[in-house]
């Protein structure tokens, strides 16, 4: 997890004098003089940057330039909890201990917590947020910095008691929601972003959170009644538009889950930029992946052949062992003629899923419709293997004998089909058909009656 350190403090959109100052430093390789004011509005922009050990080295030379400062001390000490430098924390922060200012009660939940007492140390916080010592703000970025180290269960259970105590702060509330869906608590994060849009309708990271919710709860009217809202606020969205692509998939409305969709890819390949969006590197890679695969799903179900091809060719190259991408490019492979290409990638599933039915039965058809006879006993002899009780494979094995004028190893595969007494009508009129072309009355009558199959 990136450090939120940067929440504690106003964020500066424009990088500040200070920052500039210390950039001309860095290109010289040494620090000069700067003004207390000038080193905090540096820090919070290298926080801002993710720019841990340059903020670090700042406020330490901020210490040997100003010591006993408060605003650069305590900046120290922020800096050296997250660094893992606890001890030289605790020993700046012993001067401050009996303050009662909100960034000192702050520093004192998070040291409690690493001292490994999250329970009774959020049970202040929270007397300290109901009695107005800490703003709500604050204390859900102090709560923010230290979710690795609370527990879940300790954690969720007393967020939900602070929303008491948070009335009108709907980024405060929001926040609270996203931890509670990140916990597991998705019911209770339901209420609390509703609490929070009846506050803020125009937030669109609650309305993300709640679509987001809903969908764990299968709550699916509720989950798009929350995407309407939200693509309201911000039509691009494209976590929104990825949550609404995926349920008019799910409701088999391919044409018009497809433009929702297309916007989520949009995003995938860079065309919209990360406004409104919140979301992890991580989340956004797999809801690429997940946006391509839907993509060409619903590019076949509408008959968008060249389209479909195109998604699932762009998903092999970004998730090379997901064998569903492959199973569908094989087909459509085949369907062109392309064998070779068709071949190459059903090989990739076999190698990837061995015990895949689907995939087994493919590539017997794409040898098959490559004359690759041989190949295909072959594996046809390995698919009986791995599914004994499959009367498909065993048919295809009997039939690709006999067209082969293997007659005697025909014959003991049709009557392997005998003895298993297989059920399909299809298959049962093939062995009908076999049976009585040479004649066997004994077999015609064990195998008994055959329905039409309808064909």
């Amino acid at each position: 997890r990136t450090l939120t350190l940067k929440r504690q403090f106003h964020r500066v959109e424009k990088k500040s004098v200070g920052f500039y100052h210390f950039c001309q430093d860095m290109a010289t390789d040494r620090l000069s003089y700067y003004e207390p004011n000038e080193i905090e509005d540096a820090v919070y922009d290298l926080l801002d940057l993710n720019m841990i050990g340059e903020a670090e080295s700042l406020v330490e030379h901020g210490l040997r330039l100003h010591p006993n400062n408060e605003t650069i001390e305590s900046l120290t000490i922020w800096i050296y909890l997250h660094n893992h430098r606890a001890e030289e924390a605790e020993a700046l922060f012993k001067k401050y201990e009996n303050s009662t200012a909100d960034w000192v009660l702050r520093l004192k939940f998070s040291i409690e917590v690493l001292h490994g007492h999250p329970n009774r140390a959020m049970k202040e916080f929270i007397d300290q947020l109901k009695e107005n010592k800490v703003s709500p703000p604050d204390w859900i970025n102090t709560i923010e910095d230290m979710l690795e180290v609370i527990p879940s269960e300790v954690l969720s259970s007393h967020i939900i008691e602070a929303v008491k105590y948070i009335d009108r702060n709907a980024d405060t509330l929001g926040r609270i929601g996203s931890i509670l869906i990140d916990t597991g608590y998705h019911q209770e994060a339901a209420v609390v972003l509703e609490k929070a849009l009846d506050i803020d309708a125009y937030d669109i990271y609650s309305w993300q959170d709640l679509a987001r919710c809903y969908l764990l709860l299968q709550n699916m009217p509720k989950c798009q009644e929350a995407c309407d809202f939200g693509l309201a606020i911000d039509e691009n969205n494209p976590l929104l538009c990825f949550i609404k692509g995926y349920i008019l998939h799910e409701d088999m409305k391919f044409d018009e889950c497809i433009p929702y969709l297309q916007k989520a890819r949009s995003f995938a390949e860079g065309k919209v930029n990360m406004r409104n969006v919140g979301l992890t590197a991580k989340d956004i890679q797999l809801q690429a992946n997940v946006t391509y695969e839907l993509l060409g799903l619903s590019y076949l179900e509408t008959d968008r052949i060249a389209e479909a091809k195109e998604c699932f060719e762009i998903l092999t190259e970004r998730c090379p062992g997901n064998a569903s991408a492959y199973i569908h490019l094989t087909s459509l492979y085949l369907t062109e003629g392309d064998l070779n290409k068709a071949k190459e990638c059903i090989t990739k599933v076999i190698s990837l899923s061995p015990e895949d039915e689907t995939a087994c039965s493919l590539y017997v058809s794409t040898l098959m419709s490559m004359q690759e006879y041989d190949e295909a006993l072959s594996a046809l002899e390995k698919a009986i293997k791995q599914f004994p009780n499959k009367s498909s494979f065993r048919i295809a094995y009997a039939e690709l004998l006999y067209r082969l004028d293997k007659k005697e190893k025909a014959d003991e595969a049709y009557r392997a089909l005998l003895k298993m007494e297989v059920k399909e009508p299809a298959y049962r009129q093939l062995l009908k058909n076999y049976f009585s072309s040479i004649g066997d009355e004994e077999a015609l009558q064990e195998l008994g009656p055959v329905e039409d199959d309808g064909n």
